[in-house]
């Protein structure tokens, strides 16, 4: 059907659907699919992508691909992001997966996928007062982090080499929870982001905005709003470090309200935002429902966007 369009996102830690119909302007959701796959848990030090994880990848796309059975060919937008960037044996993955999906797979680039990024939230943004306020966004993915900072459109972006999957394994050791784990990934997290970019060339924000799973969890966690808008501040962020406490293994975590696959790479997903909090000096960070996906549906309708 000429009309229905959609966006597929093979992300490191999991994979999405979402299907719109446009005859509504800019579109109606029609419906939201998602598995996780953690893909990043299989690249090993080498930088190749495991035979298992790829079949974890695979499997979904299989159960994910009817959804697509009245989407004409060329409404297929289909993206990847940071384990298929940076995974030496990708073209393997990505040459069954074509297979499957039916159409080619875009490997974005970090930068490509900051963009969307932005792009997805600005346009979740639309009707709200902060539209005219310069946004810092930020994006906590399974294997990369993006930053964007600008108004309408993305005047600075930059990925950066972190993500909830890669810290649980390289910080979570045997999958327990300790308080010195975390500050370990909380610092680690700030190295990063001190070392890779001048921190004071994302000055300038108006109001913080933070998208992902990661980002939704730990707003819907903080239960704090304005507006209507769910936001997490540093105070909000001790609280739920607490509660994380509670729990001495990733697998064992379970916080009324928390989406149960989310869990295990909370911890990881904490440290990182926290990492960026103290470093770029952030004390409220709201939370918008648009983000990558979002942003592939605008720019397929809306090239200019």
């Amino acid at each position: 059907m000429t009309y229905l369009v959609a966006a597929i996102d093979l992300g490191s830690n999991s994979f999405h659907v979402t299907l719109v119909d446009t005859c509504e302007s800019p579109y109606r959701v029609v419906s939201r699919a998602g598995e996780k796959v953690q893909l990043a848990a299989g690249l090993d030090d080498e930088g190749f992508l495991s035979q298992e994880a790829m079949d974890r990848g695979l499997d979904c796309l299989q159960r994910l691909a009817p959804k697509l059975s009245q989407v004409a060919i060329n409404n297929r937008h289909v993206v990847a992001t940071n384990t298929l960037r940076v995974a030496k044996n990708s073209a393997e993955f990505i040459n069954t997966a074509q297979g499957i999906l039916g159409v080619p797979i875009r490997i974005l680039t970090g930068e490509e996928e900051a963009s969307l990024i932005f792009s997805g939230v600005v346009g979740e943004w639309v009707d709200t007062r902060s539209q005219k306020l310069k946004k810092l966004v930020i994006d906590i993915g399974g294997g990369s982090t993006e930053l964007i900072l600008g108004q309408h459109h993305p005047q600075r972006l930059q990925s950066f080499p972190m993500g909830c999957v890669a810290f649980s394994r390289q910080f979570f050791g045997q999958r327990k929870i300790k308080q010195c784990y975390i500050q370990n990934a909380v610092e680690a997290a700030q190295n990063i982001i001190e070392q890779s970019s001048l921190s004071d060339l994302w000055d300038g924000w108006e109001v913080c905005i933070g998208s992902s799973g990661t980002l939704k969890a730990l707003a819907a966690l903080s239960a704090l709003e304005e507006d209507n808008m769910p936001y997490l501040d540093l105070a909000s962020m001790a609280k739920i470090e607490q509660q994380l406490l509670a729990f001495d293994h990733l697998d064992d975590i379970y916080i009324e309200g928390l989406r149960a696959d989310r869990g295990e790479v909370l911890p990881a997903g904490y440290a990182i935002l926290k990492g960026i909090m103290l470093s770029l000096k952030l004390d409220r960070i709201y939370f918008s429902s648009g983000a990558l996906r979002e942003g592939v549906l605008l720019r397929a309708l809306r090239p200019d966007t």
